[in-house]
């Protein structure tokens, strides 16, 4: 005979919400335990959200700092077939007559911008998309910018045919850079000041033409040569790139004009918007060798009254004035 607390078990009236069947049957979770579990699985994604997340970060610079390293090996191999000098691009008569001053004093490299910026290393028809400021009024959306003008004296790019492709030419950690326009004077109306630029969205060139400043990641400094008796220690060449204009001085927001009334932009330093934020950079040195810079890059290597023995400036104190810095 069934009595009646067995059919009460067999027909469930007996068990919880979370599936309990009697007292010694099967069971599920209480919803304290439930809650434990939740708390428990959101307390390892706290923590391991912020782990991947540095590990995400870390990959980006490795990526990165084997760009940079690629790119030494392309600048080496161009300074083997031009006397030790790495890429300068073609002077026009004023950078000519600057670079040459009798006074060694008085002398100074310029106007390595005027090809587009670090872009004139490996295009000289470079295609802006959208428009932004600084474009030729009327202009079409495929019409490109060409360099050299009438009076440049240059063909070619100066690193063609040391690339494979412009895939090192992006970091990919850069989310976004700054277009300037086409300028001849990082002064003139066409070359405003951070953070006025244009914001465009880094692209891998697939072409020579698609080689515009913002498609890059990187900045460069020319003026160097691989075998120099007056640098004690290897200087850094080509790097990180900021989101100010870097051109000459202006190079790690070091020109007021870059650092708005009010801004807390450190002047030499590396900052939260750039490609590592305050990480600092990837660089690759006048030696080849690659490591992470830190810091006030502006005053430890390019300091004209520094005494540290990693300045340009150290032993000849007019060094700096004979590089510029363009990106």
């Amino acid at each position: 005979m069934t009595t009646p607390a067995n059919t009460c078990a067999r027909s469930g009236r007996g068990r919880s919400v979370f599936g309990r069947i009697g007292a010694f049957g099967p069971r599920g979770f209480t919803l304290i335990e439930l809650l434990v579990v939740i708390a428990i699985i959101a307390l390892l994604v706290g923590i391991l959200l912020p782990a991947l997340g540095k590990a995400r970060q870390a990959a980006r610079f490795t990526a990165c700092l084997s760009n940079v390293r690629q790119m030494g090996l392309a600048l080496t191999a161009y300074s083997n077939d031009q006397r030790s000098w790495y890429p300068l691009l073609p002077f026009n008569d004023a950078a000519r007559a600057a670079f040459n001053n009798p006074n060694v004093a008085s002398r100074f490299l310029d106007q390595q911008y005027i090809y587009g910026g670090v872009a004139g290393m490996f295009s000289l028809f470079q295609r802006p998309e959208g428009r932004p400021p600084g474009w030729a009024a009327g202009a079409s959306e495929d019409q490109a910018i060409s360099y050299p003008a009438p009076n440049q004296r240059i063909t070619k790019p100066v690193m063609e045919g040391y690339l494979d492709g412009f895939g090192v030419l992006v970091c990919p950690a850069d989310r976004a850079d700054g277009y300037y326009g086409p300028t001849t004077s990082p002064s003139s109306p066409g070359y405003p000041g951070f953070p006025n630029a244009s914001p465009q969205t880094p692209q891998v060139p697939g072409k020579p033409s698609d080689v515009v400043s913002y498609n890059i990641s990187y900045l460069y400094i020319a003026g160097f040569k691989t075998d120099e008796a007056n640098i004690v220690k290897p200087a850094p060449l080509w790097g990180d790139e900021t989101n100010g204009p870097d051109v000459s001085t202006r190079a790690w927001y070091f020109d007021s004009r870059d650092r708005p009334a009010g801004s807390n932009i450190r002047p030499g330093f590396y900052q939260p918007w750039d490609n590592h934020g305050t990480e600092g950079a990837a660089f690759v040195f006048t030696d080849g060798h690659a490591e992470q810079l830190k810091g006030d890059i502006q005053s430890t290597f390019f300091n004209t009254e520094s005494t540290n023995n990693q300045s340009v400036n150290l032993i000849d104190r007019t060094r700096s004035n004979r590089l510029q810095t363009i990106d």
